[in-house]
């Protein structure tokens, strides 16, 4: 489903995406870092071939969480054909190992608590292991799971798995553990829900505005949910961001 904010674009978004970004800087120390993270990463298609270009079109940094049982060496091949195949730009990870809900109530979670410690581990190490075998060294040692949710099991076990990091939302319960940083999102593009484009567009300014001013802004991508205008937005902002000196996108490599 297509977030209402890309039924229609305003005119004015060009200013309205500089103001809303210069307003983070003031209000925050002058500098921030910011990070882009598409999740539902595994299978090529035209969507992520046009993610991908504005992407180099950019020069703009890429965090790429892929699914590890979505993932084959052929479907590997393909991706790298677009991405190229020794380009720090990208940040391949993982992103949990089947992106299926096992929850039985609540809120859709892969490694929620509704699972034992020993299964969401052996599914861990599954993923890791898959992706490594086919990815190799282009394989960084993060995890994002799937809908940013996941138990103190997980967390536990991603440590003792020798991830780096985990990407979760902002504010995720429970706590990462010191020695496994959580590498927060705090821009929704396109997963968001307001029933109105207006409301929706000014969230969403407001959420830039206040991620920068925190000195770190991460933005999460969904390109499956993505339409013309959700590209043509897509690129503006990273237009805006390579012209603000002071915005410094990275990958997780420089955030762990």
């Amino acid at each position: 489903m297509i977030s209402t904010l890309y039924e229609n674009i305003p005119d004015n978004i060009d200013k309205r995406l500089e103001e809303s970004i210069a307003k983070g800087l003031s209000n925050g120390t002058g500098e921030a870092m910011i990070f882009f993270r598409a999740d539902d990463i595994g299978v090529p298609g035209k969507q992520f071939s046009h993610l991908i270009e504005i992407f180099k079109n950019n020069n703009m940094p890429l965090c790429l969480a892929v699914v590890p049982t979505w993932l084959t060496a052929a479907r590997f091949e393909k991706l790298q054909q677009l991405t190229g195949k020794k380009s720090s730009q990208w940040c391949w990870h993982q992103h949990g190992w089947l992106h299926q809900n096992h929850e039985k109530s609540g809120k859709k979670q892969e490694f929620g608590p509704g699972r034992p410690a020993k299964e969401q581990l052996r599914d861990l190490k599954k993923g890791k292991d898959r992706l490594l075998g086919i990815m190799g060294n282009a394989c960084s040692p993060f995890f994002t799971p799937p809908w940013n949710r996941c138990s103190i099991d997980t967390l536990t076990g991603l440590y003792s798995l020798g991830f780096q990091a985990v990407s979760r939302s902002h504010n995720a319960t429970p706590a990462s553990p010191p020695k496994l940083p959580d590498i927060q999102i705090n821009i929704d593009l396109h997963t968001r829900k307001e029933p109105h484009a207006k409301r929706c567009l000014q969230n969403l300014l407001n959420e830039v505005t206040q991620s920068i001013s925190s000195g770190r802004g991460g933005i999460m991508i969904h390109h499956q949910r993505m339409n013309q205008n959700s590209y043509n937005f897509l690129e503006l902002l990273l237009v805006k961001i390579n012209s603000a000196p002071r915005l410094h996108p990275v990958t997780f490599q420089e955030l762990k």
